[in-house]
């Protein structure tokens, strides 16, 4: 990836929840060991709320530091999860341990983003200026998790007016201006926020980033890979009373391009280019209720309504319009009963795809429980389930689809020593038939005999803590039985056996009084019947290489860090038969933030991207298969500037 992210993404935030034996830590020095426990820079943080997933983040301090603009460069910084589809944003797909996000329940403000418009285009829709943080939950969960997530979870979450106010400020705004040398492009925002009462407060933002081209590290531009995106963005906030708490929120992100039929190929006369438009709206609610005096309330609703439209102008089928309108509604409650922490409530989710004349609709409703038991101070389990029953009427065939099952967890978490936790666990998913990909609903169809997707992950870990030094290790297996994907070439999607994907993961890290260093490794081999998943293995996923990632974080002076991030990616050689090797590669990106006033009104930004022009492909693009299907090599070298200015 040509963009790597600082010291918090590259030390997930572990839960100690997850799961359950030790893996080999590494020893310490007794210098390091003597170093004091507070650190200046990059703290790496470990919770222990949860024991039934793995969950990594990335906060809004990272995403500003490496100027992020996209996916790529929002998970830049973890090795376990990849973007592929080239230096062109709309092609970006995510893939977690070698799974699509496809497999994966992804949320914003915990309104789920389901389906997806044509292939590497419409999936997630994010601008990176509104996130406040981004968690991705890799293998199937807890219970909390929503429905079909099969590989994880991964949930974007936006800014809140409070994040953005002083405290005892009543109104402030936000300028920037940024430009990016590979592309000649430039992004620009400006947000606004306040208290409209002591009780209420509200934010709007408004940012259009414009690119060109933009060029591989051999100076070839990749032509129709230029964006103009344009997102709006308004929420508000009421303190209804001490208890009571209350937010709206409304985001319209914007996507206008002269671009190829599928944007993650070259040009060819199987790809041709004409205009295409994106919108995705969304709207979300959130109620919640947390009482000061009765240990049983702790109330949560979310709702939500998300609408995604892919528009093909005069392309070689003609003038397409697909959309995707998906609502609903989460309605949950935190019980605290002595050494239990009980969560459990109830969600669904309505899903209404559109392709011209075409439509498919479907839903998903859900009732879950899970449970923490602290059963001593060392010592804790976790337990849960859920139970989803999934609908879809799939008109084109007049086919009905119905499924239901059960999803349940276990997990353990015991601290051996004050130092050393030792965790794993066991957990279950199923998925049932949704509604597919928009731009095949008029000759795509499901199988009559398909049946529910199940998937099982097993993991076992260790993290250990001493002083300013954290070290975690993990190794996990997910099996997921009667996968689905479509046969051959034949527009059937039927389950076509067990995709299977293992792997370990690893974590060092270090914080000095002004510098913090890391270093996080990552493997997974995901097969599919046995065979190791390939670069046409459609919305199921793709073998990436071992991949590591280092930083190292300086904070110069109270108004100056400096910082560099490498990715490194091994060779592939373990490749499905008829595809080639995939070469490994490392990259280098630095970044220097400076604020050269008393406070925090003025902030300059200089980030170099892909530091030495490496030309290679991202394993996780599509790749060089002839003239007709060839996918894209990265951006080459980025020299990105941006001016913040804060009143």
């Amino acid at each position: 990836m040509d963009s790597l992210a600082p010291a918090e993404t590259h030390h997930p935030v572990l839960r100690r929840h997850a799961l359950c034996t030790a893996i080999a830590l590494l020893a310490a020095s007794p210098l390091a060991l003597a170093q004091e426990e507070s650190a200046a820079l990059a703290p790496i943080q470990v919770t222990a709320d949860r024991i039934g997933d793995s969950d990594a983040m990335v906060d809004d301090d990272t995403l500003r530091r490496y100027q992020a603009d996209d996916l790529q460069d929002i998970f830049s910084g973890l090795p376990d999860v990849s973007v592929g589809g080239g230096g062109s944003p709309v092609a970006q797909k995510v893939y977690v341990r070698g799974l699509e996000d496809t497999l994966l329940n992804v949320t914003v403000d915990g309104a789920a983003q389901s389906g997806y418009l044509f292939h590497h285009q419409g999936r997630l829709m994010v601008e990176p200026e509104l996130l406040e943080r981004v968690e991705v939950a890799a293998g199937a969960g807890e219970a909390t998790n929503g429905p079909g997530a099969l590989g994880g979870a991964i949930r974007f979450v936006t800014k809140d007016p409070d994040d953005l106010l002083r405290p005892g400020e009543r109104l402030g705004g936000l300028l920037k201006a940024g430009y990016f040398s590979n592309t000649e492009g430039y992004k620009t925002s400006a947000s606004l926020f306040g208290r409209l009462t002591d009780d209420w407060s509200a934010m709007a933002t408004l940012a259009k980033t414009d690119h060109g081209d933009y060029e591989d590290a051999e100076g070839n531009a990749q032509p129709y890979t230029e964006t103009e995106v344009v997102t709006g963005f308004a929420k508000v906030v009421g303190q209804l009373t001490d208890e009571q708490k209350l937010s709206f929120s409304y985001e319209r992100n914007e996507d206008e391009a002269f671009r190829k039929h599928r944007p993650h190929w070259v040009p060819s006369a199987r790809n041709p280019v004409f205009d295409q438009e994106m919108v995705r709206e969304t709207v979300t609610g959130k109620y919640r209720f947390d009482s000061a005096d009765n240990d049983w309330l702790d109330l949560e609703l979310t709702v939500y309504d998300t609408e995604a439209s892919l528009k093909h102008i005069d392309g070689p089928y003609g003038t397409y319009l697909g959309t995707l309108d998906s609502y609903g509604a989460d309605l949950r409650n935190t019980s605290r009963l002595g050494a239990h922490t009980l969560t459990y409530g109830v969600d669904h989710r309505h899903d209404k795809g559109s392709l011209n004349a075409d439509q498919e609709t479907g839903s998903v409703t859900g009732l879950y429980v899970q449970d923490d038991f602290q059963a001593t101070d060392r010592l804790m389990f976790s337990a849960g389930t859920r139970f989803d029953r999934y609908e879809l009427d799939e008109e084109t065939t007049g086919r009905e689809f119905s499924e239901s099952g059960f999803s349940p967890n276990l997990g353990i978490s015991f601290d051996a020593t004050q130092r050393l936790n030792l965790y794993g666990g066991w957990a279950r998913a199923i998925r049932g038939t949704q509604v597919k990909e928009l731009f095949v609903l008029d000759y795509y169809e499901n199988a009559a005999d398909r049946k529910e997707e199940t998937a099982d992950n097993y993991e076992v870990g260790a993290t250990y803590r001493h002083g300013n030094l954290y070290l975690s290790a993990e190794a996990f297996v997910t099996k997921i039985d009667d996968v689905v994907g479509q046969e051959g070439r034949s527009g059937v999607l039927s389950n076509l056996g067990e995709l299977e994907t293992r792997g370990v993961s690893a974590t060092i890290g270090y914080d000095w009084e002004r510098l913090s260093a890391s270093l996080s490794y990552s493997q997974s081999r995901p097969e599919l019947n046995g065979e190791p998943l390939s670069d046409d293995n459609w919305s199921l996923g793709t073998s990436v290489g071992d991949s590591w990632v280092a930083n190292l974080n300086y904070r110069a002076t109270d108004s100056l860090d400096l910082g560099w991030s490498g990715r490194f990616a091994e060779r592939l050689t373990d490749v499905a038969d008829g595809y080639p090797e995939k070469a490994g590669y490392g990259v280098h990106d630095v970044y220097a933030r400076w604020q050269p006033l008393v406070d925090d009104r003025l902030t300059l930004s200089l980030t170099v991207n892909n530091l030495l022009d490496k030309q290679y492909f991202d394993h996780a693009s599509y790749a060089v298969y002839g003239d007709v299907a060839a996918g894209l090599p990265e951006a080459g070298r980025d020299v990105r500037m941006n001016v913040a200015y804060r009143f």
